[in-house]
C-alpha cells in the first residue's frame, strides 16, 4: 500500500492539492493508481494526465532509501497521523520523519521568526523554549538558523520533545550549520517533511512547509518577524487554520520587529513570558498547571534576566575563575557572563547543565550568553549540545 501513496504523491503536475482531490475521490491509493482514463474522466477528474503514469520505479527506489536510511514514514490512512494536521487544508498525505513522533495531543507550540535575529530575539527565543520544554510542551519550529535554532536549543535544554519541520528531505542538513542541532532533535523528538529522502532545498518549499508547522501546533509564537517574512506567512496560516497567535512586542521602530506590531494590531496574544502561552491553555491541558507553577517558583527563585536587551550583568567575583592570560583577544567586549562561560569552555567541552552547575548562573542567561558566543563565532555546538571554543581547537 505504501507504494501506492508514494506513488500519488510523486506524480509531476498534480501537486499537494491535486493529490488531495483525487484522494478524496477514491478508497485508497491503490484503487486510483488501478484505474484507467476512462474512471478518471468518470469522476470529473481534469488534470488527470499524470496519474496514466503508472511507472513504480520513482515510489520503489523512495522506499529503499528510507529503509537504508532509517526514516519512517507515516500516511493520512495511519492512525498516528496528527489529527490536528488531518484537519488543515490540503494536509500531506505522506509524512517522512527520523526519530520518535510525540504525542500530538499533548500541547504542542510552534516557535517561528527571522533567520537574521538580534540578540533580544535570540535570547527571547531561548528563553521562551526552555519555558515551554521546562513545562512539558512540544515545540515546532522549522529548523532554520536565528529564531528557529535558538527556539529549539531552548526547548531541549529545558527538557521538551522537539519537531523540526524540514523544506527539504529529513536526511539533508540544512543549514549545514545545524547538523548537530538535527542529531540531538532527532534523539528527543523528530525531524519531519512531507519531501522524500534526498530531496534538496528550494525557496518556494518552505512557504508550502510553514502550513505543516502551524498545523502540527496549538499555538504559534511570532518572536521576532519583518512586516514581510516567512514567519507573518506562518502566523496567517495559523489564523486561516483556527490555530492562536503569540507575539513578542518588540522593540517600535526596528524593522526586523515589523512583523509583531502588525500581529498586535490584528489581535495576536501579547507574550512577556512562558506563562502568558500557557495561561491559554490551562482548561485544556489542566496538567500544564503543575508544571508551569513549578516553573513559575523557579523562575522567582532563580530569575532569568535574558528578558532585557541589554547584556546580562556579570556574577559576583567570587564564583568567577582567576584571570588568565590565555587568548587575551578573545575575552575583550565580552559580558561577564560570556567571559566566564569562555573562560570555563578554554578548559574542556561542556553542555549548558554543566555549566549552570559549575557557574550558578541562572540557566537563561547560560543559554543566553552561550547563543551570543555562537553568534560571535567564539564557540561551536558539537553533538550531545555540548559547546568548545573554536580558537582553542585552532591553537
Amino acid at each position: 500500500m505504501l507504494k501506492y501513496w508514494l506513488w500519488l504523491t510523486t506524480r509531476t503536475g498534480l501537486g499537494v492539492r491535486g493529490a488531495n482531490l483525487v484522494a478524496e475521490l477514491f478508497p485508497s491509493p491503490e484503487a486510483i493508481y488501478f484505474a484507467d482514463e476512462a474512471t478518471y474522466q468518470a469522476m470529473g477528474i481534469r488534470n488527470y494526465q499524470p496519474l496514466l503514469d503508472k511507472d513504480l520505479f520513482i515510489p520503489e527506489e523512495i522506499l529503499r532509501r528510507c529503509y537504508d536510511r532509517g526514516i519512517s514514514l507515516l500516511t493520512m490512512q495511519d492512525a498516528a497521523y496528527p489529527q490536528q494536521l488531518r484537519a488543515i487544508e490540503d494536509p500531506p498525505l505522506v509524512l517522512y520523519y527520523r526519530g520518535q513522533l510525540p504525542d500530538f495531543t499533548n500541547l504542542t507550540i510552534a516557535m517561528v521568526g527571522t533567520r537574521s535575529a538580534s540578540a533580544y530575539g535570540l535570547t527571547q527565543a531561548m528563553h521562551l523554549g526552555f519555558g515551554l520544554g521546562k513545562c512539558g510542551a512540544t515545540v515546532v519550529s522549522g529548523c532554520a538558523k536565528g529564531i528557529d535554532t535558538a527556539s529549539m536549543e531552548g526547548a531541549l535544554t529545558g527538557g521538551g520533545k522537539i519537531v523540526g519541520v524540514m523544506g527539504c528531505g529529513v536526511d539533508v542538513a540544512y543549514p549545514a550549520s545545524n547538523r548537530n542541532l538535527y542529531r540531538d532533535v532527532v534523539y528527543h523528538g523528530c525531524l519531519l517533511s512531507e519531501y522524500p529522502p534526498g530531496t534538496k532545498p528550494r525557496p518556494e518549499f518552505f512557504p508550502v512547509r510553514n502550513r505543516i508547522i502551524s498545523g502540527l501546533s496549538h499555538g504559534v509564537v511570532v518572536v521576532e518577524a519583518p512586516e514581510k517574512s516567512g514567519a507573518r506567512i506562518t502566523a496567517q496560516r495559523a489564523l486561516d487554520q483556527g490555530r492562536d497567535v503569540f507575539t513578542l512586542p518588540g522593540n517600535v521602530g526596528v524593522k526586523s520587529f515589523g512583523g509583531n506590531l502588525a500581529l498586535l494590531r490584528e489581535g495576536a496574544v501579547l507574550v512577556r513570558d512562558t506563562q502568558d502561552i500557557l495561561q491559554e491553555y490551562l482548561a485544556v491541558f489542566p496538567d500544564i498547571l503543575r508544571k508551569s507553577e513549578a516553573f513559575e517558583k523557579e523562575q522567582q527563585e532563580q530569575p532569568h534576566e535574558v528578558m532585557v536587551a541589554q547584556p546580562a550583568p556579570s556574577v559576583p567575583a567570587a564564583i568567577k575563575p582567576e584571570p588568565t592570560p590565555i587568548l587575551p583577544k578573545i575575552l575583550d567586549g565580552l559580558s561577564g557572563d560570556e567571559e566566564i562561560i569562555v573562560k570555563l569552555l578554554m578548559k574542556q567541552t561542556l553542555d549548558p547543565d554543566a555549566i549552570v552547575d559549575e557557574t550558578q548562573l541562572p540557566t537563561g542567561r547560560v543559554l543566553a550568553a552561550l547563543t551570543l558566543l555562537e553568534v560571535k563565532g567564539i564557540v561551536r555546538r558539537l553533538p550531545a549540545r555540548r559547546f568548545a571554543l573554536l580558537q582553542a581547537e585552532q591553537t
